[in-house]
């Protein structure tokens, strides 16, 4: 039997109960999740590890998550970038504009809106596999 290959994926979450919702919420699809809740040691596993995909929330540094997101996309520019945050749409999108995110989803129940853009994701990485 063929298993789909794994789909490396980094979780920055230091919220117990949202770092759970969003592995719930992922646990179905072909992703083998690395988690932690500081921006050092994920900083550090980006530079050690390519990652195709982080999800960022808060961090145990209470450090701006846009700024962790900065620090991210110059640590790994090739990574996609999902943020879960307690900005408004319009206020994340234009705090993160130029950084070239996948987009951003509410901290409170991030299910619904982060399945839809691991979908956005999946068709991605799907064109550039056939392409």
């Amino acid at each position: 039997m063929n298993q789909e290959p794994k789909t490396k994926a980094l979780l920055l979450e230091n919220d117990q109960t949202v770092l759970e919702k969003i592995q719930q919420a992922l646990k179905d699809r072909p992703y083998e999740l690395t988690c932690f809740s500081k921006k050092k040691e994920t900083l550090n596993a980006l530079k050690e590890t390519f990652f195709n995909l982080v999800i960022t929330g808060h961090n145990a540094e209470g450090e701006d998550p846009i700024q962790v997101m900065k620090a991210m996309v110059m640590t790994s520019p090739m990574t996609s970038i999902i943020m879960v945050t307690d900005l408004s749409h319009e206020e994340a999108e234009e705090k993160a504009e130029g950084f070239g995110i996948l987009g951003n989803v509410s901290r409170d129940v991030p299910s619904g809106d982060l399945l839809s853009l691991m979908d956005t994701y999946e068709k991605i990485q799907q064109s550039l596999t056939q392409g």
